[in-house]
């Protein structure tokens, strides 16, 4: 069966500058796979590029076995019903309160009544865990955690197959950043939807990643935390048992 999203042999280049030369990365139905790199690896390129909004210099991307960069609009648009996408920090509507954000997808992609709209935007606020209270705020009113929690909902609207999370956990607590962690992996659960996510947080790769995919020499190395704890890749080696990784790693033991 093939995997839901496989990306072959993608180069993104800007100018002579190349981000990415060969990459290869899969997601299969219902697993949670973290992406990490350091700075300037292209980890939002790739996002960018998987969800239509970044065109590849070469290579191949195929979303439910379909070459996306073969589409035609209409087709693209069509496929990007398949995946939500909480985009860094948020990205909310200023001027629209947390269910008039939600509603924005719905009002786009369907054809439901003011009425029909409104309900499912309630239930996915409801969803995320914020209260009926936080539906009438603006963004500006909310604390950093339930902006995130309205991003995720939004994110949800249109009952997507795959969640793109770009650093869902920045600027977080601990403890509401282990409470957004646990929210994530109950909706993948429960709505056995696929998720990658890109992120910094070690507590995050850990607590609920069943792959880790790291984006190193312009390339992907994909494979389970076990595995890459093994790996002899000097910057993965840096990465996995550095100072915090092994604080994270003895917290869990």
């Amino acid at each position: 069966m093939a995997a839901l999203i496989e990306v072959e042999n993608l180069i993104n280049q800007f100018g002579t500058h190349r981000v990415h030369d060969g990459l290869n990365f899969t997601l299969e139905a219902g697993e949670i796979v973290g992406i990490v790199g350091g700075s300037g690896t292209g980890k939002s390129v790739l996002m960018r590029s998987i969800i239509g909004l970044n065109r590849p210099y070469g290579g191949s991307i195929r979303v439910d076995g379909k070459d996306i960069l073969a589409m035609s609009m209409e087709e693209l648009l069509a496929t990007q019903r398949l995946w939500g996408v909480m985009f860094q920090g948020g990205a909310l509507f200023s001027a629209l309160n947390v269910v008039e954000n939600v509603a924005v997808p719905l009002k786009e992609f369907t054809e439901l009544s003011e009425t029909a709209i409104r309900s499912v935007a309630e239930m996915k606020i409801e969803l995320v865990g914020l209260l009926p209270e936080a539906r009438e705020k603006l963004p500006s009113e909310l604390s950093g955690g339930m902006v995130k929690r309205a991003a995720l909902a939004r994110s949800l609207a249109l009952d997507p197959k795959v969640l793109f999370l770009d650093e869902p956990t920045a600027g977080l607590d601990p403890i509401s950043a282990a409470a957004f962690d646990q929210l994530i992996l109950e909706l993948a659960r429960n709505l056995n939807l696929a998720v990658v996510m890109i992120t910094h947080d070690l507590d995050s790769l850990y607590r609920i990643c069943d792959r880790i995919a790291v984006l190193v020499d312009k390339k992907m190395t994909i494979d389970t935390l076990e595995a890459l704890l093994q790996n002899e890749h000097p910057w993965i080696q840096r990465y996995f048992h550095g100072e915090r990784s092994r604080a994270v790693l003895q917290g869990e033991t």
